[in-house]
C-alpha cells in the first residue's frame, strides 16, 4: 500500500479551494490505510484552512481534504512535510516554554532591580551634547530661520486675515464648487454641512485660523516634497540618502517638532506653520518618488526615441504620469498637516486647537467635542476632496444633461422603486441646474471668442468652472452687504455642550458607573500594567537586552537584533531604562486590551451587516478625531493616572485592530464555509478552526498598527498623567530642553521600529505558513 502511494499524485494544499482525490471510478473519496489517514487528519488539523474527515466501517477509512491544484507530489511526502512542520512548532513551542521558565526563575533569584552602570550614563552626555549644539545653532543660524519665518508669516498673516474678513457665504461656495465638481453632490452635501457646522457651533473664525495655517504649511510641504521627491527619483544615491531621514521623521513624535521650532522660530502661528511644514514633508517625497520610478519604461522609451531631453522628459512624461501618485502624496500631506495643526496650540498655533485645549484644562467635554467635530469634518471634506481631484478633473454630469444617474443614492439601488422616487426630483433640479449652466456659459463663450477664440472655446467645455466662477465674484464683492452675508448669523447657532456636559455628569455621579470605571481601572492595574512593569524592570538589564535581541532574531534577522541591541543599549547610556522599560509595558498593556476588545468586535462586524454597518461610521470618526479629544473623557471618567493614559491609548489605537480583522475574515474564500459546511462543522468551529487561522496574517497587521499607534499616543498622555518616554518629551518641551526631548524622542522612535518590525515579521512567517 505504502509503495502505491508513492505513485499516487495529489493536490498541492492551498487554503480556500476544494478538489479530492479520485478513484479511477470516479469516486470522489480514496481508500488509503489507517496509519496513512491518521497522519492525515494530524496533517489537517495543524495546516491552517485544511479541513479533513474520516468515516469508517471496520477497516474501511476514507479522507477528503480541502486542496486544489495538482502537483505530481506523492501523498505520503505531503503528510510528511506535514509532520516536519508540526514537529518545528513543538520545538518552537518547547524552545519558547524553557526561556519562559529561565527568565521567571531569573526573576526569582534577583533580589534588586539591577541599574545600568552610572559610569556608562555619566560617560555619554547625549542630551548635553544636543544642548550644546543647539545653543550654538541659535547663535549662528537664528539669523537665517527668522528670515525663513519670515517668508512663512507674510503669506500666513495675509490668508488669515482675508478668510476672517471674507463674508461667510463666500468661503462656504469656495469649498462647496470644487467638492460637486470633483466628488458629486454627496460630497457637496458634506462639505456644505462641514463648513455650516464650524458657524453654528460658533467656532467660525478658529476654524479660519486653522485653515489658513494648514492652507500654508501644505502649499510650502508639497512644493519642498515635490522637489525633493524629483532629486529622489533622478538619483539612487540621493534616495539612499534620505529614505532613513524620511523614516526618522515619520516615526518621531509630533512633540518634537514643537521644541526646535520654539528655539529657531520663536512662539505663534509662524513658528507653528513651520513645524507643520517639515513634520507633512515625508508622505510628498516618497510618493513623488515612487510615482516618477513606476513610469513605465516603455513610455520612456518612446519619448527617448522622439529626440525628448532628460528635461522635457520629465516634465511632459514622467510628472504627468506620476501625477496620480503625487495628488495621493498631497493627500496625506494634508491629513498630517492637519493632525500637528491641532497639537501647535503648545506653541502658540491658536484654531480649533486652541479650544479643545482650553476645553480640556476646564474638563468641557461637549466643548471639546465641538472643537473635535469641527476638526473630523475639516479632516473628512479635504480626505475627500484632495481624492477626488486625484481621480477625475471635471463634473461629467454637468456636461450631460441627459445623463441618467443616481446622484445621492448608491447606483446599485436603481432597481429599487423607492430610491428611483428619491432620486427622480433630485436629477430634474440637478439636470435644470446643469442647462441653466450650459447657457451662461455659451453666452460667456460667445462674449469672450472675439478676443481669443481657443479661450472661448475652453470655457465653453468647462461649464461648471465658468459658473462657479461667476458666482464667487458676485459673492465677493455683493456678499458683504446684507449682514447675514458677511458675518455668520447668530440665529442658526446651536450648542451640543449642555446636553453632552449634563449626561457626562448624570454618569459621573451614576454608583453603577462609577463602580465600572473604578472595576475597569483596577484591573487594567493590579492585573496588567503594574505586574509587566514590575517584572521588566525586576530582570537584570543585560538579561533583558539579550532576551529582547533572541525575539527579534527569530523575528526579524540578526542583523536586525545587533541593531536592536545598539539601540537599547543607546537608550540606557541615556539614562532612559527604566523609562523605557515603562513605555514598553504600557505599550503591551495597551495592545494587549485592544486585541482582547478589537478581535471580537471585528469578528462580529465580519458575520453581521447590522454590526458592520454600526461600527464603520464610528471607526470613520474615532480615525479621523484628533488624539488629545479622547483624552477628556477618559480623564473625566478615570481621572488623571496612568491607568488613564492606557485606556485613552486603546480608544485611540482600537480600530485598526477591528478594520483588519473584519477585513480579514471576509477575504476568507466563501467555498471555505461550504466545505466545513460538508463536514458536518459548526459556525463555531468554522471559525475557530479554519476562518480566523486563514485571517490571521491581517490580524497580526492590526496587531501592528495597534502597537504604531500607541506609540504614537506617548507623547499626549502626559496631559492626563501618562509616564514614561511621553513624559520625558513632554516635560523637555516645556522646560525648552532640546537634548531630554530629542533622547525621549528617539527613545519612542526607537521601540516603534523594533516593535514594527517585529510584528511585520511575525505577519510575514504567518503569510508563508499558510502558503500565500
Amino acid at each position: 500500500m505504502r509503495s502505491s502511494l508513492y505513485n499516487n499524485p495529489v493536490a498541492e494544499i492551498i487554503p480556500g479551494h476544494v478538489a479530492y482525490t479520485d478513484d479511477t471510478a470516479g469516486s470522489r473519496q480514496r481508500h488509503c490505510c489507517p496509519r496513512v489517514l491518521r497522519l492525515a487528519v494530524q496533517a489537517g488539523s495543524i495546516l491552517p484552512g485544511i479541513g479533513c474527515i474520516i468515516t469508517g466501517r471496520k477497516q474501511r477509512l476514507y479522507m477528503t481534504s480541502v486542496a486544489s491544484k495538482p502537483t505530481g507530489k506523492p501523498f505520503w511526502e505531503s503528510v510528511e512535510a506535514a509532520l516536519i512542520w508540526r514537529g518545528r512548532s513543538f520545538a518552537g513551542a518547547a524552545a519558547t516554554l524553557v526561556i519562559l521558565m529561565l527568565t521567571l526563575f531569573v526573576f526569582a533569584i534577583t533580589a534588586d532591580t539591577t541599574e545600568f552602570p552610572q559610569s556608562i550614563i555619566d560617560a555619554f552626555p547625549f542630551a548635553d551634547k544636543v544642548n550644546e549644539a543647539q545653543r550654538w545653532l541659535e547663535a549662528n543660524v537664528k539669523v537665517y530661520t527668522r528670515a525663513i519665518a519670515e517668508l512663512v508669516r507674510v503669506p500666513l498673516e495675509w490668508l488669515e486675515e482675508l478668510l476672517w474678513e471674507l463674508p461667510w457665504i463666500f468661503v462656504l461656495m469656495l469649498l462647496v464648487l470644487p467638492s460637486l465638481a470633483y466628488g458629486g453632490l454627496k460630497l457637496g452635501l458634506l462639505t456644505f454641512a462641514g463648513v455650516m457646522f464650524w458657524g453654528m457651533v460658533d467656532m467660525w473664525y478658529e476654524a479660519m485660523s486653522t485653515l489658513s495655517l494648514m492652507t500654508v504649511s501644505v502649499v510650502f510641504s508639497v512644493m519642498l516634497g515635490v522637489i525633493l521627491g524629483i532629486f529622489a527619483s533622478q538619483s539612487d544615491r540621493f534616495e539612499f540618502l534620505i529614505r532613513p531621514v524620511l523614516d526618522t521623521m515619520q516615526t518621531m513624535p509630533a512633540f518634537v517638532y514643537l521644541i526646535p521650532a520654539i528655539f529657531f522660530f520663536g512662539i505663534g502661528a509662524t513658528s507653528a506653520a513651520v513645524a507643520v511644514i517639515i513634520y507633512a514633508l515625508p508622505p510628498a517625497v516618497r510618493l513623488t518618488n515612487l510615482g516618477i520610478r513606476q513610469v513605465p519604461a516603455t513610455m520612456i522609451e518612446a519619448a527617448q526615441s522622439f529626440g525628448s531631453s532628460s528635461l522635457q522628459m520629465l516634465f511632459k512624461v514622467k510628472l504627468p504620469q506620476a501625477l496620480p501618485s503625487i495628488m495621493l502624496g498631497v493627500n496625506q500631506t494634508i491629513m498630517m498637516a492637519l493632525g500637528l495643526a491641532v497639537l501647535a496650540v503648545f506653541i502658540g498655533g491658536g484654531g480649533l486647537g486652541e479650544q479643545v485645549w482650553k476645553a480640556l484644562t476646564k474638563l468641557k467635554v461637549g466643548w471639546a467635542f465641538e472643537g473635535g467635530l469641527c476638526i473630523v469634518f475639516m479632516a473628512i471634506i479635504f480626505d475627500r476632496l484632495s481624492y477626488a481631484v486625484s481621480g477625475v478633473s471635471t463634473s461629467r454630469e454637468w456636461t450631460d444633461v441627459n445623463a441618467s444617474r443616481f446622484h445621492l443614492l448608491p447606483q446599485k439601488w436603481d432597481n429599487n422603486p423607492a430610491a428611483r422616487a428619491i432620486e427622480w426630483p433630485i436629477g430634474r433640479i440637478w439636470n435644470l441646474f446643469a442647462a441653466a449652466g450650459k447657457s451662461i456659459t455659451t453666452a460667456v463663450s460667445r462674449l469672450v471668442t472675439p478676443v481669443s477664440a481657443s479661450l472661448g472655446k475652453r470655457l465653453l467645455n468647462r461649464p461648471f468652472l465658468v459658473v462657479g466662477t461667476i458666482l464667487l465674484v458676485l459673492l465677493y464683492f455683493f456678499g458683504g452687504d446684507a449682514k447675514w452675508m458677511s458675518s455668520f448669523p447668530r440665529g442658526w447657532e446651536i450648542s451640543m455642550r449642555d446636553p453632552i456636559d449634563a449626561a457626562i455628569n448624570w454618569l459621573t455621579i451614576n454608583p453603577t458607573f462609577i463602580g465600572m470605571t473604578k472595576a475597569i481601572r483596577s484591573a487594567i492595574y493590579l492585573y496588567l500594567l503594574n505586574p509587566l512593569d514590575v517584572f521588566l524592570i525586576g530582570l537584570p538589564w543585560w538579561y533583558l537586552m539579550a532576551l529582547i535581541a533572541l525575539i527579534v532574531w527569530v523575528s526579524v534577522s540578526l542583523q536586525f537584533a545587533l541593531v536592536t541591541l545598539a539601540f537599547m543599549l543607546f537608550l540606557a547610556a541615556a539614562g532612559l531604562w527604566e523609562t523605557t522599560l515603562f513605555t514598553l509595558a504600557g505599550t503591551s498593556v495597551s495592545v494587549i486590551i485592544c486585541m482582547l476588545v478589537g478581535v471580537p468586535i471585528g469578528m462580529a462586524a465580519a458575520y453581521s451587516r447590522v454590526v458592520n454597518a454600526v461600527v464603520q461610521p464610528v471607526l470613520d470618526t474615532m480615525q479621523t478625531m484628533p488624539a488629545f479629544v479622547y483624552l477628556i473623557p477618559a480623564l473625566f471618567f478615570f481621572g488623571g493616572n496612568k491607568t488613564t493614559a492606557i485606556i485613552a491609548t486603546v480608544i485611540y489605537a482600537i480600530p485598526p485592530v477591528i478594520r483588519l480583522t473584519t477585513l480579514g475574515l471576509k477575504q476568507v474564500p466563501e467555498e471555505v464555509n461550504e466545505v466545513a459546511g460538508s463536514f458536518g462543522s459548526s459556525t463555531l468551529q468554522t471559525l475557530i478552526k479554519v476562518k480566523l487561522p486563514m485571517a490571521s496574517p491581517s490580524i497580526i497587521l492590526g496587531l501592528n498598527q495597534a502597537v504604531v499607534f500607541a506609540l504614537a499616543m506617548q507623547a499626549i498622555t502626559p496631559l492626563i498623567g501618562g509616564l514614561g518616554l511621553g513624559k520625558e518629551v513632554f516635560d523637555a518641551m516645556n522646560t525648552s530642553n532640546l537634548g531630554k526631548g530629542l533622547t525621549a524622542g528617539i527613545g519612542i522612535v526607537l521601540l516603534t521600529i523594533m516593535l514594527d518590525r517585529v510584528t511585520q515579521g511575525w505577519t510575514k512567517n504567518q503569510r508563508k505558513a499558510l502558503g500565500l
